[in-house]
């Protein structure tokens, strides 16, 4: 599971579009909970925050969001009933409870409609009118979604992230032995066949300075965060390491290189 959390001026904004939320023209946006909230609107609940407000003129980002996603395969069970116990454990992790916050579902986003996910919106002054400090919300909201992780037996950050990279470089290492050469264009193409993406990373200029690849999971990677080999400079290196390493495995370990190919 994964959270982020930031603080931000634009509440009204913000909780507008969470409650607005359509994907390819559909409605993706479910209000799960609200506390100590009743406009019908984003704006009119900003408006119920803002007399809070009033001894803190100087803080600018008065509003707390904060995004609460768990994997596509922990999510797939849950009832709206459990989406409003996670967004409470999490608030309750975050020391919010005695604030006024809404939580909204979201079914998916638009790089993937099975992602669903939580935002929720929160007035950063609590109803007894203190001002939630703010220093290191998101590594504190990180912290938040996994100790939620470690007591459910869900998948922490840290080891999404590990396994979508596992499982971006065991897909390039397959299309790399499986290519002749390395072109950019085909190994996209045959990435993409097996559920990953390719974005090439442009300068304004047009020049080619790298590209990104998504997980099946919907997050996009930097080919550098793959591994150094995978990034365009050293690329076709790897791809003569890994075939060679193929070649050996299956001749009884009876080739070695040279002078950069491949001999018996």
């Amino acid at each position: 599971m994964i959270a982020k959390g930031k603080s931000i001026s634009h509440g009204t904004a913000a909780l507008e579009y969470d409650l607005a939320k359509e994907i390819n023209g559909e409605a993706a946006a479910t209000e799960i909970h609200r506390h100590e909230l009743f406009g019908c609107t984003g704006e009119d609940m900003v408006q119920e925050m803002k007399p809070y407000f009033v001894d803190f003129p100087n803080v600018k980002n008065n509003c707390l969001r904060f995004e609460v996603s768990p994997s596509v395969e922990e999510s797939a069970g849950m009832t709206d009933a459990d989406w409003a116990k996670l967004g409470n454990d999490f608030m309750q992790r975050m020391g919010l409870m005695n604030h006024q916050y809404i939580i909204v579902k979201h079914s998916g986003t638009e790089k993937n409609r099975r992602q669903a996910h939580l935002h929720i919106l929160a007035n950063r002054v609590s109803l007894s009118g203190e001002l939630y400090q703010d220093n290191w919300i998101g590594k504190r909201a990180t912290e938040a979604a996994n100790s939620i992780a470690r007591e459910r037996n869900l998948v922490q950050s840290k080891d999404i992230g590990k396994a979508n990279r596992e499982e971006i470089k065991q897909a390039m290492d397959d299309v790399l032995i499986r290519m002749q050469g390395f072109d950019l264009a085909g190994f996209s193409r045959e990435l993409g066949k097996l559920g990953f993406k390719v974005r090439e990373a442009r300068a304004s200029t047009g020049k080619l300075n790298g590209y990104y690849v998504k997980a099946r999971s919907g997050t996009e990677y930097k080919a550098s965060e793959i591994g150094k080999g995978y990034t365009l400079a050293h690329i076709e290196k790897t791809q003569k390491k890994l075939k060679y390493n193929s070649i050996s495995r299956n001749y009884g370990n009876t080739l070695k290189p040279k002078d950069g190919g491949l001999h018996l």
